[in-house]
C-alpha cells in the first residue's frame, strides 16, 4: 500500500472505480453499428446525398451509441439484384437497392414507373409516400426506411443520333424496367435488360447501342466516355430506389433508438434522394454537353409520335401487371396520379 493513503479512503475509491466501470460496459452494451450495403461508388450521388447524411445525423442524434457504417460497391456482396435478398437475410442491416431488380416482388411500386405519369422524380416520390398503405405489403419482410424516384430516363446513344421514333429502329437498348422494354419493342427497338454497373463495357464493347437511364447515371457510370448522344423528352419511365432494413435488426434496437432513426427516415429522406437526383441529374446533362456529347431534345411532333407508337403497349403492360398479380392495376395507377 502507498504511503499516506489510509485504507478508509481507498474503499470509496474502489466502489467509485466499479460504478464506473459499471456504466462504462452498460453504455458498450447499448452501442451498436449498423451495417449499411450498396453497390455503387462511394461518391455516389445517394451515398453522398442520402446514406452519408443519414449515419452523421443518426450519430448525432444518439450521442454515438447508434451509428451506420456505409460498405459501399458491393463489399458486403457483389451484384445489385441480390440487395433485397441481402437485407432479408441479414447480410446487412440496411441496404440500398432498386425495386426492378425484383420486379415479381414489387409489382405495385412498379405503378409509378409507368412513362408520362410524373413529370419528375419529387412529385412521384410524394405519390408513393401520400398512397404507401396500398403498396406497403410489398415490403412487410423489412423495415422501409425510404423510398424514392429519378427523373424520366435519357437515351445515351453509341453512335447513332436518335431524333424521332424512326431512328430506335433495330438499336439495342439497355432498358431500365420491364414497362420500358414493352415501349422499346413498340418503337421498334431491341430491349437488353442488365445492370447499370455493366452498362459502361457493354457501350464500350458494341453490346449495346444504348442505355436508357436517368441522366444522374451519366455521370455516376462515365456513360459520356462512351457516347456521342443524348436524347431527352421521350416519353420514358421514372425509376424507383429503396432504403430497407433488416426486420430482426429494426426489432432489436431499443425504443429511443427506433425513433432517432425514424425520425430521420420516411418521406423526408425519400425527398433528399428525389432532390438529390434531380441535381445529379442536371450535373450529368452538364457533362456530357462539356465532355463533347451532342444534346438533343425531342421536338413536340417527334413526342407526339413517341405516345402514339406507345399506347397499345403500355395499356397492355398495365393490363398484363393486374391479371398476373391479381390486382387492379389501372385502379392503383389512377390512385398514384390522382393528386398531378
Amino acid at each position: 500500500m502507498m504511503k499516506g493513503i489510509s485504507k478508509g479512503f481507498l474503499k470509496p475509491m474502489t466502489k467509485m472505480a466499479v460504478v464506473a466501470a459499471i456504466a462504462t460496459t452498460a453504455s458498450l452494451a447499448q452501442a451498436a453499428e449498423l451495417k449499411l450495403a450498396h453497390f455503387m461508388p462511394s461518391m455516389h450521388p445517394m451515398d453522398q446525398g442520402v446514406m452519408s447524411p443519414l449515419a452523421e445525423q443518426l450519430n448525432e442524434a444518439t450521442g454515438g451509441n447508434l451509428t451506420i457504417r456505409i460498405y459501399p460497391s458491393g463489399e458486403l456482396g457483389k451484384g445489385p439484384v441480390q440487395q433485397y435478398k441481402r437485407v432479408v437475410t441479414g447480410v446487412a442491416d440496411i441496404v440500398f437497392g432498386i425495386p426492378e431488380y425484383t420486379p415479381k416482388q414489387f409489382p405495385k411500386t412498379a405503378m409509378v414507373h409507368i412513362p408520362g405519369a410524373f413529370a419528375n422524380g419529387e412529385a412521384a416520390t410524394n405519390a408513393l409516400w401520400d398512397n404507401i398503405d396500398l403498396i406497403q405489403d410489398e415490403y412487410a419482410q423489412t423495415k422501409l426506411l425510404g423510398l424514392w424516384a429519378n427523373n424520366p430516363s435519357v437515351l445515351i446513344t453509341r453512335e447513332k443520333a436518335v431524333r424521332s421514333v424512326a431512328d430506335m429502329k433495330g438499336m439495342k437498348i439497355r432498358t431500365p424496367n420491364p414497362v420500358m422494354a414493352e415501349l422499346v419493342k413498340a418503337w421498334g427497338g431491341i430491349p437488353v435488360s442488365m445492370p447499370t454497373t455493366d452498362t459502361y463495357n457493354a457501350m464500350n464493347t458494341g453490346v449495346i447501342d444504348a442505355v436508357m437511364i436517368g441522366p444522374s447515371g451519366i455521370r455516376s457510370y462515365k456513360l459520356n466516355e462512351t457516347a456521342k448522344y443524348v436524347t431527352t423528352n421521350i416519353p420514358s419511365a421514372l425509376d424507383s430506389f429503396y432504403l430497407l432494413m433488416n426486420k430482426s435488426s429494426w426489432d432489436g434496437l431499443s425504443d429511443e433508438h427506433k425513433a432517432a432513426l425514424e425520425g430521420l427516415t420516411g418521406r423526408e429522406i425519400s425527398l433528399q434522394g428525389a432532390r438529390s437526383f434531380y441535381a445529379a441529374g442536371k450535373a450529368g446533362l452538364d457533362l456530357a454537353a462539356e465532355t463533347g456529347v451532342e444534346l438533343i431534345e425531342i421536338d413536340e411532333t417527334a413526342y407526339a409520335e413517341f405516345r402514339a407508337q406507345m399506347k397499345d403497349a403500355l395499356d397492355a403492360y398495365v393490363e398484363q401487371i393486374g391479371k398476373e398479380k391479381n390486382i387492379d392495376a389501372q385502379a392503383l395507377l389512377t390512385q398514384l396520379t390522382s393528386g398531378n
